[in-house]
Order: structure tokens, then C-alpha cells, then sequence
């Protein structure tokens, strides 16, 4: 229901119109940082070699065919091999992970194998490494590829799927990792 001050003849602005007004990409940052997230880590392995990074955008698309999504920067080594392997592998991190997610976000500057070399991995359909202990592993193969910003929307239908008991979901918000309870 309209308020009866509103102006009906005012038509909200547009895409580019938003965009433009006094944002910038800090302050963007900063407000995504106030919403909380899970934490996973996407892995893949194949041709463009073993590689994985610390993400937060990753959701369902559909469940007819089963596929989701994640996005990724285009300028990270991970998105040069998910190209070249057309594959990827989302491992949903619980509580007691923070120290493997660190590892993958890049923070203490481990080479590619000591990441991998902390903890279990096992391949899962496609051949991608699967975190043992995740709460949930989601292997999948690539079917599209949108660029958006700096960034490419990669949809992937899945090939197979491995849940454990999650214990406490591991959360990021506000820069720092929280837990919730299952």
C-alpha cells in the first residue's frame, strides 16, 4: 500500500543511477562485512593444478538440475585453474576450521601444498579435493560462467555430495569468525 505522501508519478532509480551515488569500494566492503556468512573453501584439481581459496559467496541455484553457485575474483590463481579444470569442490567449514580457512584466504603466505598439507583431503567424483572433516562437501562440475565487476558468477551442476555432522557452523561477520550452533 502506497503511503499517501508518496509520489506516484516517481519511478526508483536505476541500476547505474544507484551505483554512481557516494559509494565506494571501502565502504562497500565494509558494509558486506555486517553480514554474516559461512565459510567454506573451494578446491579444485586437474590440468590447471591443485588449488583452493577461502570464499563466502556460494548458494544454491536449483535442485532440478542440482547445481549452485560461487563467485570469484577473476584475477585469483583458483579462478584460472576452475577454468582450465571445469571443476570445483565447496567444503563447508564448521567450528575448529578458522585455522583452514586462514590457510586458504592467504593469510600466514603458505605455498599452495602446505595449505592442502594441514589437514585430510580426499577426491570426490570429479577428482577435486574434498576437507575429510567438512560439514558438507559440494563437488561439482562447471556449466556457466558470467562476469559481473571484477568478479565471474560461476554456476556448477553437481556431481556428488558428502555431509557429515556439522557441530557448530563456522561464521564470518564484522572481520572476525563466530559459531552458531546446529
Amino acid at each position: 500500500m502506497a503511503s499517501p505522501t508518496a509520489d506516484p508519478d516517481r519511478q526508483p532509480p536505476s541500476f547505474t543511477e544507484a551505483v554512481q551515488r557516494d559509494l565506494t569500494a571501502q565502504s562497500f566492503r565494509e558494509a558486506m562485512s555486517r553480514v554474516a556468512t559461512a565459510v567454506h573453501v573451494v578446491t579444485t584439481d586437474g590440468p590447471g593444478g591443485r588449488m583452493g581459496a577461502t570464499v563466502s559467496a556460494f548458494c544454491s541455484v536449483s535442485d532440478e538440475p542440482p547445481s549452485v553457485l560461487i563467485c570469484l575474483n577473476r584475477s585469483t590463481r583458483l579462478h584460472a585453474a576452475i577454468l582450465k579444470n571445469r571443476v570445483f569442490c565447496v567444503n563447508t567449514l564448521s567450528e575448529g576450521h578458522e585455522d583452514v580457512s586462514d590457510a586458504f584466504a592467504g593469510r600466514g603466505q603458505l605455498a599452495m601444498e602446505d595449505r592442502f598439507a594441514r589437514t585430510s583431503w580426499a577426491p570426490l567424483a570429479t577428482g577435486c579435493p574434498a576437507l575429510e572433516d567438512a560439514s558438507l562437501s559440494v563437488d561439482c562440475g562447471v556449466f556457466s560462467l558470467s562476469e559481473v565487476g571484477t568478479h565471474s558468477v560461476i554456476i556448477g551442476t553437481v556431481s556428488d555430495i558428502r555431509m557429515r555432522e556439522s557441530g557448530r557452523s563456522l561464521i564470518y561477520i564484522q572481520r572476525g569468525y563466530r559459531s552458531l550452533p546446529k
